[in-house]
């Protein structure tokens, strides 16, 4: 018979190669004969999301929050199920819960001051940030998102209300409306405007136009976004030497964003370059050491390394 580990490390291994279908009729064998295991538990709660069966999802999470609480990962998922669900007062609730129970270290908390602030709403935000302040006082993180007046999301709520502004204009016309404005006393250094602009920007394909804006917002104030948004800008241009550059930076302090992951392992892919793409992922593991899923992209670089050799 295979043990608990057995049966979580196949089911890791398929989530690796991105099969959710297979790893999940492994998990449900694994719970008929481990039907407490924590592991599988907080599992499927996880890949019935990816599978797209939220609704379900729920309903396991609702079940088991009371003995998956104090798991970081499981509560990280359950959000997620929520937030697919667009149930915000439930994640506000349940948000609500995790900081009385006290619930893990400085990155989750991180992670709770962003989620409250985009999907719940400013004010829960700085609740969040106020409470997760207060167990890390010293977190660099914490005191960056607080000096920023970001509370991960405020700056993103702003955005969104120009967005809903100009919903109703033309890309062009919007674009005009605003190079008027940015003139204005009060305007100049609007942060959230000029990320707006340059989104716009970028639709129209003015590529150059929307890197000049990123660069001047990363002059006023370095931000993780920013770079992000420079370094995908770049990539558009098919300058993947500028892209990279931009955004290996938030890659290794941030390896669980996927999309860029994926964006880095293309320029990696498109260049050739084994070598770099091994020295990136060696260097996120060295701060990172929880991020098991690069050791994915590495396999799937060896196998085109070995292709351009045979070629």
């Amino acid at each position: 018979m295979t043990n608990a580990r057995g049966y979580a490390d196949r089911i890791i291994e398929l989530e690796r190669k991105r099969d959710y279908h297979g790893a999940y009729d492994v998990l449900k064998e694994a719970l008929t004969i481990y039907p407490t295991q924590p592991f599988l538990l907080r599992t499927e709660v996880y890949l019935l999301l990816r599978l797209n069966k939220t609704k379900e999802a729920r309903t396991k999470a609702e079940g088991r929050v009371e003995m998956l609480k104090n798991d970081p990962f499981f509560l990280k998922t359950y959000l997620s199920v929520l937030r697919q669900e667009k149930a915000h007062e439930d994640m506000e609730r349940l948000l609500t819960a995790i900081l009385s129970w006290g619930v893990g270290d400085e990155d989750f908390l991180v992670f709770l001051v962003k989620t409250a602030s985009k999907c719940v709403g400013r004010e829960k935000g700085e609740e969040v940030l106020r409470q997760a302040l207060a167990r890390f006082p010293e977190s660099e993180s914490l005191k960056k998102i607080a000096a920023d007046g970001e509370t991960a999301g405020d700056g993103a709520s702003r955005f969104t209300l120009y967005r809903q502004k100009f919903a109703g204009k033309k890309t062009a016309e919007a674009v005009a409306e605003i190079e008027a404005i940015m003139v204005m006393p009060g305007y100049t250094g609007d942060y959230d405007l000029h990320l707006y602009l340059a989104d716009l920007y970028k639709k129209m394909e003015r590529y150059d136009q929307a890197v000049e804006i990123y660069k001047r917002l990363l002059a006023l104030r370095d931000h993780e976004f920013t770079r992000k948004m420079l370094g995908y800008t770049y990539y558009k241009m098919g300058d993947k030497e500028q892209a990279a550059a931009y955004l290996k930076s938030v890659f290794i302090k941030r390896p669980d964003d996927h999309f860029l992951a994926r964006t880095l392992f293309k320029i990696f892919e498109e260049k050739a370059d084994y070598t770099g793409l091994e020295q990136l992922v060696t260097e996120a593991l060295a701060i990172r050491p929880e991020a098991k899923h690069l050791y994915g992209l590495l396999k799937k670089g060896q196998r085109w390394q070995k292709d351009c050799a045979t070629s």
